[in-house]
């Protein structure tokens, strides 16, 4: 339960990004000019887009391959084995029944590629607004 707390505001917080992008190139295209891609709110609503995309991804990923009620039925589900996981882990997503990897190889990467794309764009989005500030 805790965790639907915690999870429920990321398609919220998608949206509103966005949402956010597109009206700042509705609005930059009213002005007469064209969207900038190097300017701090489009950079930061991408990241804020992009951080949230992976968190559902992890959701996605741990839902579909490594939540059930039941450890037992998860290895039953995906193997032949019919005992409890060897090993379950949830960072880097991971469950190992009978020696057999369920999360596919995929799964992690596009996960961690997501977040340090994520972290990238709000860096970059912050030292372009700082330098904005500070340029007279």
């Amino acid at each position: 339960m805790l965790i639907l707390v915690f999870l429920f505001p990321l398609p919220i917080f998608a949206a509103g990004s966005l949402l956010g992008l597109i009206t700042h190139a509705v609005r930059r295209l009213r002005e007469g000019g064209r969207p900038r891609l190097a300017s701090p709110f489009p950079l930061a609503m991408g990241a804020i887009l992009t951080a949230c995309g992976a968190g559902m991804f992890r959701t996605w990923a741990r839902y579909e391959y490594a939540y059930s009620f039941r450890p037992r039925h998860l290895c039953a589900n995906y193997t032949d084995y019919h005992g409890e996981p060897e090993r379950e882990t949830t960072i880097p997503l991971s469950v190992v029944c009978d020696g057999v990897e369920l999360v596919p190889a995929w799964v992690n990467p596009t996960f961690f590629g997501l977040l340090a794309f994520a972290a990238v764009t709000m860096t970059a989005a912050v030292v372009i607004g700082v330098r904005r500030a500070a340029a007279p």
